[in-house]
């Protein structure tokens, strides 16, 4: 491995640990606060009830008719597709278009150097 790669890696690493070290509270006893202390003045947290819609698939169906490989009559949402969608798509034919390009290219010039 080059030094500059090593290098790199290490200060990632180093960064990476000190985010997340920062991310990490202390404990109350280790600030020096009695643990009443820090129970009396953390805000209460008041539960939220779980998340039970969901934007994909129709209310008005029975779910289990809307589960399969292709899209049903009637299943579909407002909320899918979209022109991010086309956008990734058009991303991965890109990705393909240059990839199978370089290996068509690299194929005729081995070719040509062959036959010379």
């Amino acid at each position: 491995m080059r030094p500059t790669a090593l290098l790199l890696a290490v200060l990632l690493a180093s960064a990476a640990i000190f985010l997340s070290a920062l991310s990490l509270s202390a404990p109350a006893s280790a600030i020096g606060l009695s643990p009443s202390h820090a129970v009396a003045t953390s805000p209460p947290i008041e539960p939220r009830p779980p998340i039970t819609t969901n934007d994909f698939f129709p209310e008005e169906r029975d779910l289990t008719s809307c589960i399969g490989v292709l899209e049903r009559p009637g299943c579909g949402s407002e909320s899918r597709g979209g022109w991010r969608q086309t956008l990734i798509l058009v991303a991965i034919f890109g990705g393909l278009a240059i990839v199978f390009g370089n290996v068509a290219r690299g194929v005729i010039k081995n070719r040509r150097a062959q036959q010379q």
